[in-house]
């Protein structure tokens, strides 16, 4: 589906938020350096570091919003168009989570590993019990057999990887994975409370808990049922979900690039071990000022109000700038000003994303404002600003245009299909052979057009009206008194 649907007739002014402001530096070159391997491909870039930097900063920074808090994991699906730089971009993401990973197992002892899932079973993924041979047994009241628990390779921190999530089932109707879809919800929980464990429940064993505290980092190209699946099953509504259809020139100039390099060799320059220090760093940082909160943060505590206290000083990691709220409610409005103007069919699914669109528009703030951090000895909290909000809310308007922009083009495509299979080129041709005295001003009344169609198509009345709200888009309408005019839209 490379038809591209222009969203000129659609848009709001959201220049009141801003244009765009440039992003960290590092996250700049992070992008810049992407392109090298994985060309056009600049706006998933962004968020694979957002997804690195969430994972290693959610041990120590908490977001509020009153009763509820959450934590910094940012979860990606990506969809895009087969062999356009999917895979290529995965692999260099997880060559620099795995440095990134060693670095900080060896200066800190603490684990993040990245599990690559091909094997979207259950056994596979989550935690599970064998039973084996008790090594106590004879003695008195000892069973010979004891069960041992497995833990999934899910279990732990660091990130999920799906290369090819459309293999996990999510994108089915039914399946016989369901259960999957019920795991990925728990795991994006948030980590404050205990919501976010899998528990399995096992048939005449003990029940096995999974604790996920990964990240998501899927990528697909379209599935089926994919407009079907964003509406009706929770896991996609829970990610930041980035769809791009990528345009026929675009992967032209790919292939031309592949071409050109034929028979050439190049070193690549990409700084790996550079990055992976980075994210250190930021991980450092983070982890020292926390840990700074945290030495009389018990006897703050005590000394307040027992309504007042909360659970942890990551919750005081942050400062909230002037403007910040104001900002966010902003670009919550004018998101809401955009959805009036789409059709209905897509509107009622798009709008399931807002408040996580919200939630993600925080958590880009809060990335953002570590990522800007003057240095890993300065113990003051951190302040997002409103140049953080504006950051992120570029970040989130690209993703929720994209979702926008794809589902106005399937629309398009599944209303010409319908179309088409009911005879909606009877219903122009028709239209546009009625004998000139028959219409005013170029109009024509709805039951003319239906006695035409009936006597030189043989289309009878009765399939007429089940058939017209299958083509009516294809027609503009207007009502003298109670009268029905119709002609064929300009465009068509």
């Amino acid at each position: 589906m490379n038809e591209q649907v222009d969203l000129s007739e659609y848009t709001v002014n959201w220049t009141d938020v801003s244009d765009q402001e440039k992003l960290p530096e590092l996250v700049n070159t992070w992008t810049e350096t992407f392109g090298q391997v994985s060309r056009y491909n600049e706006f998933p870039a962004i968020l694979a570091y957002f997804t690195m930097l969430g994972q290693l900063t959610k041990d120590f920074v908490r977001i509020p919003y009153g009763f509820t808090i959450e934590d910094t994991r940012i979860h990606v699906c990506w969809i895009q168009t087969a062999r356009s730089g999917k895979s290529v971009l995965n692999d260099f993401l997880n060559e620099v989570a795995k440095l990134t990973w060693q670095q900080v197992e060896l200066r800190h002892d603490t684990k993040f590993d990245t599990f690559d899932c091909v094997d979207f079973t259950d056994s596979a993924l989550v935690s599970s019990y064998v039973e084996v041979r008790n090594p106590d047994r004879g003695e008195e009241g000892e069973p010979d057999t004891i069960w041992n628990e497995v833990k999934g390779h899910i279990e732990g921190n660091g990130l999920l990887l799906f290369d090819e999530f459309e293999s996990s089932g999510i994108f089915k109707k039914m399946s016989n994975k369901d259960s999957m879809v019920t795991f990925f919800q728990k795991m994006m929980n948030t980590l404050t409370t205990d919501g976010y464990l899998i528990r399995r429940v096992l048939t005449g064993k003990p029940i096995a808990t999974t604790d996920c505290q990964r990240s998501v980092w899927a990528t697909s190209y379209f599935p089926e049922h994919l407009t079907e699946t964003i509406a009706d099953k929770g896991v996609l509504q829970r990610m930041f979900l980035y769809v791009n259809d990528v345009p026929q020139e675009v992967l032209n100039k790919m292939r031309s690039e592949l071409i050109s390099s034929i028979g050439t060799i190049k070193r690549r320059t990409t700084p790996k071990n550079r990055f992976s220090q980075a994210f250190v760093t930021l991980y450092e940082c983070a982890k020292e000022r926390h840990d700074m909160l945290a030495l009389d943060f018990d006897d703050r505590m005590a000394d307040l109000p027992e309504d007042e206290r909360f659970n942890c000083p990551s919750e005081e990691m942050m400062i909230w700038g002037d403007g910040v709220q104001e900002l966010v409610q902003l670009e919550y409005d004018n998101m809401v000003a955009f959805l009036t103007k789409v059709p209905d069919e897509v509107r009622r699914i798009v709008s399931l994303f807002e408040t996580n669109s919200l939630i993600y528009i925080t958590k880009f703030a809060v990335l953002c404002a570590i990522t800007e951090t003057p240095g890993r000895k300065d113990a003051e909290k951190w302040v997002v600003t409103a140049r953080n909000v504006k950051q992120s809310s570029a970040i989130v308007r690209q993703g929720y245009m994209s979702l926008v922009a794809w589902m106005l083009t399937a629309l398009k495509v599944k209303r010409q299909t319908v179309a088409e299979t009911a005879g909606m080129n009877d219903y122009i041709n028709c239209f546009y052979n009625i004998s000139p005295d028959k219409k005013e001003d170029g109009w024509v009344t709805k039951s003319v057009l239906r006695i035409e169609l009936e006597e030189k198509y043989n289309i009878p009345h009765a399939k007429f009206y089940r058939t017209w709200p299958k083509i009516a888009h294809k027609f503009d309408t207007k009502k003298h008194g109670k009268t029905v005019l119709v002609k064929v839209k300009e465009d068509e």
